[in-house]
């Protein structure tokens, strides 16, 4: 053998044997490995072997519990386990869909209280779940991450929880629910929201009629330039459109108006002093009222900021304003007090109450001795309890929204409807987002983003606003008085229509149909009645059923003139259809024979109905 020969020969083996060390060395990734069963879990070397026990609830679904020794642990504690990549390409999480990562992506979920649910659900191109795992921990600070192995092809599941969760305790607990049935991935979501719901410290709050109303917000239509009487011309409008209440957001509490928080804290109602009187005229229209507060900011030019100085989160300003810290009892304290007299000085109804995801532990100043909790997460979960125990305890059906990202199992604990995060105009975004918070809510009422358009846009466009929230609680905010004629009959049409399907969209069987696609089709049902809303062009409607419907409505938001429905073969074989246009002008009318042999095609008009009723 030359020289030559022998030197490529070698270099052959060096590389092979590198490429074996890499995987063996990515395995083990310097972890111990700990067998339960039929999963492998790894831990990290610094930290204790847990002891493991296993729950299954059936065939491909799990609960481990994890008891950790962490008197001397003072870093992070991971816990990993990697499976095949086998048909699993879709990635979903409460704040991102898409498609799977890498592992070394820095595309991680973080949850704690106020952000975010501790879930990651990995899905196939047919909706079904392959992998969903979650948390029993919705308080502290956790990572997830789930990401393909370049070398393997597998994907490695990791869950990393931050020391502040156990610092001080002796033992720490977790489980972990592991969900590898092959059933449709929004019935594991759905499955693992109640899970969630029947941990004793995460019971959700009571949910009012009112809350699964559509609501007329102000902060796009009138941001914070607020005129009461503006207001209740509004919300007056919005009343005989189907409105039960009105968000009156920034801009009440201060005369300024650009827009920052520099005088945000003290709540006092500089820009609308006669409040009780305005509270009085929206409730003589018949709607409830509620009012914005930014939780944990007090701006540098108000006396709260004077007040509580020492008594901040961090010492990083923000648009002229601190955090509060609510790890001492007196900031928690004057917090509740300001929500507690506006309820019973005002007579209000409920509160948005904002930016509470601000309150976070990784720019949190160091314990000392005027606080009485150490972990940042704890004390702002002691804070919201507080807050919604006493404000149930003077008005029982009091209103309480939040946000996304904090929209994960322990808010549900206290409030009662969750809000898409601010996209305006961005419809897509408003579908997205109102379907991540529906899918693991559970009966706590999901509310659009305020919708929000131009009122020279052709009518068909403006109602994209609407029709892609649907399947959510809608928010307005226009000034609805200025807006053309064939807005406000689309307006009127639509809302009628959610009014009456209300229990329907809000309460059906909810399908999100591909994640990764930004739900072109989103689907609702009963035993009797079926609704979908269809969102891309070309999309087949699959009607299938054990039982007959008595009505089918679909709604075409599909930016085409025609849906497609596919009918299985226990359907009724004639109904009755009538075609709408966005406005509510009957378009078409007429009978349909169905077959199951192929898709059923209706000319519906752009931004259009079509409902079937059996004979």
């Amino acid at each position: 053998m030359s020289h030559k020969i022998l030197y490529h020969f070698l270099r052959l083996i060096k590389y092979v044997i590198m490429r074996i060390f890499s995987c063996i060395l990515f395995f083990s990734l310097i972890c111990l490995n700990v067998s339960a069963q039929d999963i492998v879990f790894e831990f990290n070397p610094s930290q204790e072997t847990p002891s493991i026990k296993k729950e299954s609830l059936e065939n491909g679904l799990s609960i481990y519990t994890f008891r950790f020794n962490v008197e001397k642990q003072d870093k992070s504690i991971q816990i990993s386990w990697h499976i095949p990549a086998n048909d699993m390409h879709i990635y979903f999480t409460s704040q991102k869909t898409g498609g799977v990562n890498p592992d070394w992506s820095s595309q991680l979920v973080q949850s704690r209280a106020t952000a975010n649910a501790p879930l990651v659900s990995l899905i196939n191109n047919s909706n079904q779940n392959r992998l969903t795992f979650a948390a029993s921990d919705a308080l502290n600070s956790l990572k997830f991450h789930s990401g393909v192995v370049e070398e393997t092809a597998q994907i490695i599941n990791k869950i990393v929880i931050k020391p502040t969760a156990f610092k001080g305790l002796k033992t720490y607990e977790i489980k972990i629910r592991i969900d590898q049935r092959t059933i449709p991935y929004w019935k594991a979501l759905d499955d693992v929201s109640k899970w969630w719901a029947s941990f004793d410290n995460y019971t959700p709050l009571t949910v009012p009629d009112i809350a699964k109303l559509p609501m007329y917000s102000t902060w796009y239509s009138f941001h914070q330039s607020l005129k009461t009487q503006d207001v209740i011309n509004e919300c007056k409008l919005a009343k005989s459109l189907g409105c039960g209440a009105v968000i009156v957001d920034d801009g009440w509490q201060t005369v300024d108006s650009n827009r920052g928080y520099k005088f945000t804290g003290d709540w006092k109602p500089e820009r609308i002093p006669e409040m009780k009187t305005f509270v009085d005229s929206i409730h003589a229209i018949g709607m409830k009222f509620i009012l914005w507060y930014s939780v944990p900011f007090v701006g540098t030019g108000s006396e709260a900021y004077k007040q509580f100085k020492g008594k901040l989160l961090n010492d990083r300003s923000w648009s002229d304003s601190y955090v509060l810290d609510p790890r001492y009892p007196e900031v928690r304290e004057h917090l509740i007090n300001i929500y507690a007299n506006a309820l019973t000085s005002w007579n209000i109804d409920g509160f948005k109450l904002d930016f509470v995801n601000a309150f976070n532990s990784s720019t949190a100043v160091p314990f000392n001795e005027g606080m009485d909790f150490s972990n940042v997460d704890k004390a702002t979960d002691r804070l919201l309890t507080d807050v919604s125990l006493k404000l149930k305890s003077i008005k029982k059906d009091v209103l309480i929204e939040f946000r996304q990202p904090y929209v994960g199992p322990l808010m549900r604990k206290y409030g009662n409807m969750f809000r898409a995060t601010d996209c305006p105009y961005s419809f897509v975004q408003n579908r997205v987002r109102t379907s991540q918070i529906k899918l693991l809510a559970g009966h706590t009422a999901t509310h659009s983003d305020m919708i929000m358009w131009h009122p020279e846009e052709p009518v068909e466009a403006a109602a994209l606003q609407l029709l892609n929230v649907m399947f959510s609680v809608p928010q307005i905010s226009v000034m609805m008085n200025k807006y053309p004629d064939n807005h406000r009959a689309m307006l009127k049409f639509w809302l009628s229509f959610w009014m009456k399907h209300q229990d329907l969209l809000l309460d059906g069987k909810f399908e999100a149909h591909h994640p990764h696609l930004n739900f072109p089709l989103l689907i609702s049902k009963t035993q009797e009645k079926f609704v979908a809303g269809v969102y891309a062009t070309n999309t087949i409607v699959p009607v299938k059923s054990e039982k007959k419907y008595f009505e089918i409505s679909v709604i075409n938001a599909s930016g085409d003139n025609a849906i497609y429905l596919q009918f299985s073969k226990k359907a009724t074989k004639k109904y009755k259809y009538t075609i709408f246009n966005c406005t509510g002008e009957t378009i078409e009318k007429g009978t349909v024979k169905l077959n199951n042999k192929s898709p059923i095609k209706f000319n519906v008009p752009k931004a259009g109905l079509l409902q079937m009723r059996k004979f």
